[in-house]
């Protein structure tokens, strides 16, 4: 190692005298010693011997070069020891002061330095000098507990960025509720730091923030549910329950209310089918109408409904089969009329039979023929509209009206025939804000109606509304026809006007379905139904009176019959009346009559009910079942012995028989 080196590593200049640095040469090499006795480990321990050994070497050459200087400035360093009145030393007497080059071992005890004891202290400053000293060495050699120092307090600084990004990350985590990312912030943060308060105050905040996000999750899908499921949108409801349980499976009160969505809806799909049922039994598709009460009865097994509508399935096939049997006689008494000239009885009867057996062909040729015995007008062949052919006709004409629809009002005011193409086909319309669609005045006696919807175009809410097929005064038959969508009545009878009806529908009015009014006011109904209307089905009040037998009141919104009455002969036999919201008949008063063999089941208040003024009706053989009020109710004096043929089973509650009711309350 060169003086010059040796120098650079001691800190020297070129000029500086080493006997003024002995001291802080001694603590540097202590200072070295020591370290290398306590290093950490024995890879830091060789690093500092390696610069021990560095050390040693530098004051090695420094001693060897102090040795060889020559004569000439011994002489002159001794000569300036003397004028300055120091004791005279030589280069070797210098030398020999500096501390003896050994190399340092790993034991704990500190390597020799001869002579440094008696040296004198260190001067001022000296301590700052050794410790520059020693740092550059330190550093220069990549080692020491300063180092080792320097590393630690850089890893606990990069520590504490890492917590300081990991507290923001998790904070910003929770703002965007990504609570996993969250959690995951807090777990390094507690790796890092156990027990770390803005660890545990960040789970307590996932905790909350979850528990909100749940209240607000489960209080907006359930909210929806229960909206849908009050509307009758089970789909939607069951839809909303589900989202709240795929993320919150343990919501036990969205599971009871998934229960119910699922049991209204298990109640829908049966409804829609026995509706489908219905409508297929209505328009005579048996085989249609047996294949999917099978599957009722499959999808529901047990439910009585399945089997109910099988055996009106049969009965309706047994039934038709009576009509063609009936329509056959029907025929042949016709034919043996036939003397090529109008026959009133004969033509009545074919009308009849063709209608009871639609399909054969034999009756609807007999009939054209026995019909074009009289004059025939066609529509639109012969007259534009209807009202133009009823025009042209007199009494006893026959006026055919095609398929497709025509504008009213029509008046009738005389004895004619009015067919069309079939209910479904020929339709008369009027402006509900107008008129009635058809309206059959006092000469109109004997007129005969078949095959036509009649019905209103819009809607008109005052509270004189029209009807859409009014009768005053007349006696009108009415056969295989539709009355629907009146702002008003459906049917009126009025001014001891008469209607006779087969086969005839009267559905979604705004009031009655059928409305009879007035004394001399009469209906005589078989086969017909009455369904959806905003009032009751078949209204009988103030003097009219009805014989209805056969047919149906469903689903109005009111009584599915209510008979308010001082007439006499007052029918009512073998009806159906279900799905009402009120009863399914209501006797409020008659003067005489007869009240049997009816069915009312599931209507909303009640099967029958009975009020006093309706005393001089009998009432036998009627079933009250299945309602969801008493299947019989009777008004307060009503001897209950006078109903024991009837059967009320069933009904809402255990209310098969309520006696001495109160109506005036409204109960």
């Amino acid at each position: 190692m060169t003086l010059e080196e040796a120098r650079r590593i001691l800190g020297l200049s070129a000029d500086e005298n080493p006997l003024e640095h002995l001291a802080e040469f001694k603590a540097a090499r202590d200072r070295i010693a020591d370290l290398v006795r306590t290093a950490p480990n024995e890879t830091i321990a060789l690093r500092y011997q390696d610069g021990l050994v560095e050390f040693d070497r530098a004051l090695a050459a420094l001693r060897e070069e102090m040795s060889r200087e020559d004569p000439e400035e011994t002489r002159r360093k001794s000569w300036m020891a003397a004028a300055l009145g120091l004791p005279s030393e030589t280069t070797a007497d210098v030398a020999s002061k500096l501390p003896v080059v050994t190399t340092a071992p790993l034991a704990p005890a500190a390597p020799p330095a001869e002579d440094l004891d008696e040296e004198e202290p260190v001067r001022s400053g000296s301590g700052a000098r050794v410790f520059a000293w020693f740092l550059v060495l330190a550093v220069a050699l990549g080692g020491g507990g300063f180092l080792w120092q320097k590393m630690k307090e850089h890893e606990q600084l990069r520590i504490q960025e890492r917590l300081t990004f990991l507290e923001t990350l998790g904070a910003k985590m929770i703002d965007a509720r990504q609570w996993p990312e969250a959690d995951l912030a807090y777990a390094e943060i507690e790796q890092l730091k156990p027990g770390a308060r803005s660890a545990q105050i960040g789970r307590r905040s996932i905790e909350a923030g979850m528990e909100e996000e749940r209240r607000q999750f489960v209080g907006y899908w359930s909210g929806e549910a229960i909206a849908a499921f009050d509307l009758g949108r089970t789909d939607d409801a069951a839809n909303a329950a589900r989202k709240v349980l795929e993320k919150y499976p343990n919501e036990t009160e969205i599971s009871e209310l998934l229960k119910k969505i699922e049991q209204a809806r298990s109640t829908q799909a049966r409804e829609a089918m026995v509706v489908t049922i219905t409508a297929a039994i209505q328009k005579r598709r048996w085989d249609e109408a047996e294949n999917r009460a099978k599957e009722l009865a499959k999808a529901f097994p047990g439910d009585p409904e399945g089997n109910v509508l099988l055996a009106e399935i049969k009965a309706g096939r047994d039934k038709e089969q009576r009509d063609r049997n009936r329509a056959h006689e029907l025929f042949l008494a016709a034919k043996v009329r036939d003397l090529g000239q109008f026959d009133r009885d004969a033509l009545e009867w074919l009308r009849e039979a063709a209608a009871l057996a639609p399909e054969d062909p034999e009756i609807a040729a007999l009939y054209q023929k026995m019909a074009s015995y009289t004059r025939t007008l066609q529509v639109p062949a012969d007259y534009a509209t209807v009202s133009e052919a009823v025009a042209a006709s007199r009494d006893r004409d026959r006026i055919v009206v095609a398929e497709g629809t025509w504008e009213g009002p029509v008046i009738i005011d005389k004895a004619i025939t009015l067919e069309g193409a079939g209910r479904d086909k020929t339709i008369i319309e009027v402006a509900a804000e107008t008129s009635t669609a058809a309206t059959f005045g006092r000469h109109a006696g004997g007129a005969r109606v078949s095959g036509i919807t009649f019905r209103h175009r819009g809607f008109d809410s005052g509270p004189n509304r029209f009807s859409v097929l009014l009768v005053r005064g007349a006696e009108v038959t009415l056969s295989d026809c539709r009355v629907a969508d009146s702002a008003g009545h459906g049917l009126a009878a009025v001014e001891a006007g008469r209607v006779v009806a087969t086969r005839c529908l009267f559905e979604n009015n705004g009031w009655d379905g059928v409305a009879v009014r007035g004394a001399g006011s009469r209906i005589e109904f078989t086969d017909c139904e009455s369904t959806g209307n905003f009032g009751h089905g078949y209204d009988i009040w103030d003097g009219g009176s009805a014989a209805i037998h056969g047919s149906i009141a469903r689903d109005n919104s009111g009584n599915g019959i209510l008979i308010d009455t001082t007439a006499e002969d007052v029918v009512l036999g073998e009806n159906e009346l279900r799905g009402n919201r009120e009863y399914g008949i209501v006797a409020s008063s008659a003067a005489s009559g007869r009240i049997h063999g009816n069915r009312c089941h599931e209507n909303l208040l009640g099967g029958m009910a009975v009020r006093f003024a309706a005393t001089r009706l009998t009432f036998d053989n009627n079933v009250l079942e299945k309602n969801f009020g008493p299947g019989l109710a009777l008004e307060q004096g009503l001897d209950s012995a006078a109903f024991a043929s009837n059967q009320a089973t069933g009904n809402e509650g255990g209310k098969n028989t309520v006696l001495n009711a109160d109506f005036s309350s409204g109960e």
